[in-house]
């Protein structure tokens, strides 16, 4: 599988992909599978906490902040290992030909160049939904980003926030659902499907299906763009990573909401 424009000139192209890739059965249950991988962990996590007494299972779950990174820590890890085992299969291909490869230095100035993209498109989606709304909602992480007070549960978050959660989101929505969606329909529905899910999983309130995931749709647009121009996983990680770490950046040293 390659996708031969995409390693010369900037506009994506078509991907070909082997005629057994992502069967749609063989897909959708990998599909469902990836959150199972995140989850069992998670549910084994909240047992041994309720065992251990410093949750309360018969009370509404309030997490100190190490929880929160630790459970952030344990959907990840095995998520992102689940993924690099089961995408290759789906795909009929490589990981290296599904861009885990070494980046280029066109490679990576892309993806830095797709982090102002990515923030200018954030930004004003996020301005003009609050106008529209007179709301600013916050999402979750961010909001346990404030509440951290010692600067060993601060590293801690900015490592998982600005390492590893770009690694494993890269995998699951880009190399992964991005992919399996080029394989039935065009790169541009695909970014535009993928984007959706993307932001959609980035909230946990009705409101904030409109205030958090429609801006962040828009940057998971971008982030699909940035994987199809350069075909380059690591493109993409930059991207995330450092879209994230502005955010980090903004939130500790000008107290952004």
């Amino acid at each position: 599988m390659r996708n031969n424009s995409t390693w010369a000139s900037w506009a994506p192209s078509p991907i070909f992909w082997p005629p057994k890739a992502w069967n749609i059965p063989l897909t959708l249950l990998g599909l469902i599978g990836a959150p199972c991988a995140a989850v069992i962990p998670s549910l084994v996590y909240l047992i041994v906490e309720a065992y251990r007494g410093t949750i309360d299972a018969r009370q509404p779950v309030h997490f100190t902040p190490d929880q929160v990174i630790a459970a952030q820590l344990i959907v990840y890890l095995p998520l992102g290992l689940y993924l690099l085992a089961v995408v290759p299969r789906l795909a009929q291909t490589s990981l290296h030909d599904l861009g885990l490869r070494r980046p280029t230095a066109r490679d990576i100035g892309i993806g830095v160049l797709g982090t102002v993209v990515m923030y200018i498109g954030v930004s004003i989606a996020g301005g003009i939904i609050e106008t529209a709304t007179h709301r600013h909602d916050t999402e979750l992480a961010v909001s346990i980003l404030q509440q951290m007070k010692s600067p060993l549960e601060k590293l801690l978050f900015i490592i998982v926030a600005c390492v590893l959660a770009p690694i494993i989101e890269e995998l699951g929505f880009r190399v992964f659902l991005f992919n399996a969606l080029t394989r039935y329909t065009s790169i541009l529905g695909a970014a535009i499907i993928s984007g959706i899910l993307f932001g959609a999983l980035h909230t946990d309130s009705a409101w904030g299906l409109l205030t958090i995931s429609v801006p962040l749709a828009v940057g998971g647009f971008v982030l699909a763009y940035v994987y199809a121009t350069t075909r380059c996983y690591w493109s993409n990680v930059t991207t995330h990573a450092l879209f994230n770490a502005i955010s980090v950046v903004a939130i500790f040293f000008f107290h952004a909401k």
